[in-house]
């Protein structure tokens, strides 16, 4: 499998995500917010013991110089990949950045651009960043300065993946989707989605596994079933 897969541990223990994140099959990192502010970089440490890349999924949103140092402090506390808000700005996600250098020669972290949330409808979405242009408009204006600032990891969701894969000086991005949902499963708070296999069959580079099998009954059932989607996304992928 080549779809690299997050686990979401939002409202997680420590001791539940841990076991999640070393128990489910796929599972290569672990995405965390609430986790690290109740416990500590001492949950950065746990998992990097256990072979799991920690994923900071703090979207910063700040002046360049404040988001600049909270990356730096992240990156040293053991954070491999930390999320930023494209609409924070170039000059912002430059110094983001620059701050996984950490004094080192290449980046011992990756900076992930959120473009536009998933939990929001295109009415919110117009509502936020005027109705002069479209949602893909938008996410695209995005993706571009995440570019100029030298980032090249994008966050967005599934119905924008197949337009901004179709543009050709996006080839060398990579493309996370949080909020994929099986059909018949309970969407929750996603308003743009699709099912596993239909995301990676369009490009994803990689997937979140989130509320489908975290709060399954049987979260390993669940997850056999989300790995089987992707693999025939995966395979439809290397038909086209």
């Amino acid at each position: 499998m080549k779809t690299i897969l997050s686990l979401a541990a939002d409202g997680m223990s420590l001791q539940k995500a841990y076991q999640l994140a070393t128990t489910l099959r796929g599972i290569a990192v672990v995405k965390m917010h609430s986790l690290l502010d109740a416990l500590g970089p001492m949950v950065l440490t746990c998992f990097e013991l256990a072979g799991v890349k920690c994923w900071v999924d703090y979207k910063l949103h700040d002046t360049k110089d404040t988001v600049g140092l909270r990356v730096g402090a992240l990156v040293k506390n053991g954070a491999k990949i930390i999320t930023v808000h494209a609409s924070g700005g170039v000059p912002m996600m430059k110094a983001a950045v620059e701050a996984t250098m950490s004094g080192c020669d290449e980046p011992v972290a990756e900076i992930y651009v959120i473009t536009v949330l998933t939990s929001l409808d295109d009415a919110e979405i117009a509502r936020i960043y005027g109705k002069d242009r479209t949602r893909l408009q938008i996410v695209e204006e995005f993706v571009r300065m995440a570019q100029e600032a030298g980032v090249r990891n994008i966050v967005c969701s599934a119905l924008e993946l197949e337009h901004l894969k179709s543009i050709h000086e996006f080839a060398e991005m990579k493309f996370t989707i949080p909020g994929t949902r099986s059909v018949g499963a309970d969407l929750g708070q996603q308003k743009r989605s699709d099912t596993p296999g239909n995301t990676v069959a369009n490009g994803a580079d990689g997937l979140v596994v989130g509320s489908q099998v975290t709060k399954a009954e049987d979260r390993v059932v669940a997850m056999d079933k989300f790995l089987a989607e992707v693999s025939e996304g995966e395979k439809r992928q290397a038909v086209v």
